[in-house]
């Protein structure tokens, strides 16, 4: 068997089980994809050292060790399978260290996202609000149904997230008086991206497309540094940054679980509820106008009161 007949049923019969089905694909395809003629007795693990240290080159080492991570998988799967009997070419292959990303929105950075989210539909604008807010994960906005907020209570009841868990976390007052002006076209509260022609499509907003609007929205005001995942590490490092204590933050974050009753859940939501209101305040609220644009530009300065837009 080669590599490509594996790759192929890797992807009919376990990715297309997995969430990211389509990334990893993808991922499949353009890394482990010249190696697609080998048998797979025939690919080394100097093959494979030198494979991943070229992707750390020109990608990254993140996208290398997925694309090890991905090979691994992919030859351990033939076999239990059995469909290969050989070693695993990718073991014992040293990734690249995982740095540790510090980075969040400053305050001097804020009003500039703002006004940047502002220009969008009101759709996408709370979209990426919600994930400042709450600290909510890309994935878990994108996937937020009607059915599960109780918007009277200010209540956001997440089904399901990464740890496993479903959790509730309570929405700020801003955010929900967004919510409420939202137009219910379908199940999801973020359907897929507008049209400009027919509006917002049903289905939920594809990560694809949330992406690609997310670096539309931080290269307009030069935030080029920042991921959506950044704007979760904002909103729990203002809540440390402003005295809230540790419970508080991971409680937001669903670090650990916060019960398996509902009852448990409400009771134990108040004390975020508070700290969220107050840092929505914080953001969002009336505050002095930045002196100036959140990064070094090239040509004058740009100052923030006449808020018109860098480049």
């Amino acid at each position: 068997m080669t590599v490509g007949e594996l790759r192929t049923l890797y992807v009919h019969n376990h990715v297309v089980n997995l969430k990211d089905r389509q990334g990893t694909t993808n991922r499949l395809q353009r890394y482990v994809g010249p190696f697609d003629a080998l048998q797979l007795g025939e690919l080394t693990k100097m093959q494979v050292v030198s494979w991943h240290q070229e992707i750390g080159r020109t990608r990254g080492g993140t996208a290398a060790n997925q694309a090890l991570q991905q090979l691994r998988a992919m030859y351990a799967r033939a076999q239990d399978w059995e469909l290969y009997d050989g070693k695993n070419p990718a073991d014992r292959v040293k990734k690249f260290p995982k740095r540790s990303r510090e980075r969040f929105i400053q305050s001097n950075e804020l009003p500039w996202l703002l006004k940047s989210l502002s220009e969008e539909h009101p759709r996408t604008e709370t979209f990426f609000l919600c994930l400042l807010l709450t600290g909510a994960r890309r994935d878990e906005a994108r996937t937020m149904q009607w059915k599960d907020l109780e918007l009277e209570q200010g209540l956001w009841h997440k089904p399901t997230t990464k740890n496993g868990h479903p959790h509730t976390i309570p929405l700020p007052a801003q955010l929900v008086t967004k919510l409420r002006a939202l137009p219910r076209v379908c199940e999801w509260v973020f359907p897929a991206s507008p049209n400009p022609r027919n509006g917002f499509r049903a289905g939920k907003w594809s990560a694809t497309a949330v992406e690609v609007m997310w670096g539309k929205i931080r290269r307009r005001v030069g935030l080029r540094d920042v991921r959506i995942h950044d704007l979760r590490r904002t909103a729990a490092s203002w809540l440390a940054i402003n005295g809230s204590n540790l419970q508080v933050n991971q409680s937001m974050l669903n670090q650990t679980s916060l019960g398996a009753t509902q009852v448990y859940a409400r009771l134990s939501v108040e004390p975020v509820r508070l700290a969220l209101d107050n840092q929505a305040e914080r953001m969002l609220g009336p505050g002095p106008a930045p002196t100036s644009s959140p990064v070094a530009l090239a040509g004058p300065v740009i100052t923030a009161p006449e808020m018109e837009w860098p480049g």
